[in-house]
């Protein structure tokens, strides 16, 4: 039934609507945030070339994989972000043993659950990624082997970190793009 007051222009609204109905908005999806800083919008970087916005994903070294193990906040909140978003995660087979090792049987019963996380993937160290992470610690002596394999991984897909470490990680590649864990 038409109201004669409004005009032909103007929606007809029910009777037990207080307001008028706004036509709903298309949402544009929030850009990721960076891990320990969930939900500022910056730019956390997606391992595509400088200057060009891609998909990408992040390799998680042995600080990140022992605090996600441990329930760090950051991490939650990385593990959402990469739900959410679909980012893949990278954890060198290095960094598992590692991470392995320093946590206690609960911890490393967590670390198994967030390696069958359906977006990580475990990174072997095969013969070429062994070959390219030793040419990069034999130019910077000492530098450990789990460095080096996440280094490498780094440059070679030119993604981004996660660590709460970064230090060794730009000795052996100074152009590392790294996200620092709190």
């Amino acid at each position: 039934m038409t109201d004669p007051t409004r005009g032909p222009e103007q929606p007809e609204q029910p009777e037990h609507s207080q307001e008028p109905q706004q036509p709903e908005q298309p949402r544009r999806p929030e850009p990721p945030s960076a891990p320990g800083d969930p939900g500022t919008g910056e730019d956390v970087g997606t391992g595509a070339a400088p200057g060009v916005r891609g998909i990408g994903g992040r390799i998680l070294d042995t600080t990140a994989l022992v605090d996600a193990a441990r329930g760090g906040l950051a991490m939650q909140a990385l593990f959402r972000l990469a739900h959410q978003h679909v980012i893949p995660l990278l954890a060198p087979a290095t960094c598992v043993a590692d991470a392995a090792a320093e946590l206690h049987p609960h911890g490393r019963d967590a670390l198994t659950a967030i390696l069958r996380f359906p977006l990580v993937t475990l990174a072997s160290l095969d013969e070429p990624q062994a070959v390219g992470s030793g040419i990069l610690r034999s130019a910077h002596r000492p530098a450990a082997t789990t460095a080096g394999h996440v280094a490498y991984l780094a440059a070679a897909r030119q993604w981004p970190v996660i660590t709460a470490a970064p230090e060794p990680l730009r000795a052996l590649y100074p152009d590392i793009e790294v996200q620092t864990l709190p």
